[in-house]
């Protein structure tokens, strides 16, 4: 596949109309050409009340990366499996 074929829109990790919120539903009103990325676990940020929320990146189909793996084929070296880890600092 060409670089030029390795966009978002044909991209494993990236789903078209996603929430950008970690925990939230599809969202209907957002653009056919937008959705978020997976890649990597959602970054937490401040929301607008007091309470943090985690968001994922929220990017256009036509956008390139390097970290691109097709959607078609199987290359998803987990099987679509997406565990966060969250490392604790003291033993249990």
């Amino acid at each position: 596949m060409s670089c030029s074929d390795q966009i978002c829109a044909t991209c494993a990790w990236w789903t078209r109309s996603a929430p950008k919120l970690a925990n939230a539903i599809r969202d209907p009103s957002a653009a056919f050409e937008l959705g978020t990325c997976q890649f990597n676990p959602p970054a937490v940020v401040q929301g607008s009340g007091s309470f943090p929320v985690s968001l994922y990146p929220e990017t256009h189909e036509s956008r390139f990366c390097g970290s691109w793996a097709s959607a078609e084929g199987g290359s998803d070296p987990d099987d679509g499996e997406r565990n966060i880890i969250f490392i604790h600092r003291k033993a249990a």
